[in-house]
């Protein structure tokens, strides 16, 4: 009887524990860590002295857009004078890393591309030469909103891209108004873990002209080629054409298919075609 009561008794305490334990998970259920999610910061940048202008062209031009660094998401993006690209996070530089190897566990897909054209933010390229006169960018920002690291693939103190803009008397749309300018030196490649909640910041420039149409930016990381959303941005309409005494003219003479690929990153210049000129 004693035997009974007992077992009896532990059967109870059993299926006491058993009912708190399933009250617990319940109440509690587990939830997946959200995605970061990026809004466009507000940039605070600190005055000029120096004479500031929009950018004048009047032919495609060779451009080198500036790679200011990494960041975290944020509300407000806080710039210097004369901003330069950050340093607070080298321990995530790949010294020398200038294209996807076999076996990396990182890639250079899956970022996300905003543009904010209506920020102007005055840079002086030559302030070191003793210049003093600044011109106009706006900013893009090459954002992961995934859950996994990403890689992003730059060199010295620029990203390869181009701007394109609409071109109204081509069925075609869309043609460059800027090439990849020349590079001596193969060195001064690197790569960046960009992680979750972070971005890559960098300056397109802005131009004095007379048209105003829809333009986009042409992107590469690594083996692949982003577009960004389109903006309305100001142009001369002589930025389509690449005059005979600039150096590109003579690489797309003597190597059109592949100075199409290098050099404007797959876009087509107006009057051209791969393989030679229409």
């Amino acid at each position: 009887m004693f035997h009974r009561k007992t077992l009896f008794l532990l059967c109870l305490f059993t299926i006491a524990l058993l009912a708190i334990f399933a009250a617990c998970t319940t109440n509690h259920p587990t939830t997946e860590t959200a995605k970061p999610v990026f809004h466009i910061p507000v940039v605070v940048q600190e005055p000029t002295k120096d004479t500031v202008e929009f950018i004048k062209a009047y032919t495609l031009r060779h451009v080198y857009f500036n790679y200011l660094g990494k960041y975290k998401f944020t509300d407000t993006l806080k710039l210097a004078e004369n901003p330069e690209r950050d340093t607070i996070f080298l321990n995530d530089e790949i010294i020398g890393y200038s294209h996807i190897r076999a076996g990396d566990t990182l890639n250079t897909d899956g970022f996300q591309i905003f543009v904010d054209y209506k920020t102007s933010i005055h840079k002086n390229q030559y302030k070191h030469m003793g210049y003093h006169e600044s011109n106009y960018y706006f900013p893009i920002y090459i954002v992961n909103e995934t859950s996994r690291a990403k890689l992003f693939i730059a060199k010295d103190r620029y990203m390869f891209g181009i701007q394109e803009a609409m071109d109204t008397t081509d069925s075609r749309g869309f043609k460059p108004i800027e090439y990849r300018g020349h590079d001596f030196c193969g060195n001064g490649y690197f790569g960046m873990i960009v992680r979750p909640g972070e971005f890559i910041l960098g300056l397109i420039p802005k131009y004095e002209g007379n048209e105003k149409q829809s333009m986009k930016i042409r992107l590469r990381i690594g083996p692949q080629i982003y577009f960004s959303p389109e903006y309305s941005g100001t142009f001369n309409r002589e930025q389509f054409i690449l005059k005979r005494d600039k150096w590109g003219y003579l690489s797309l003479e003597d190597c059109n298919t592949n100075t199409i690929k290098s050099q404007f990153y797959g876009a087509i210049p107006k009057g051209y075609k791969e393989r030679g000129v229409n």
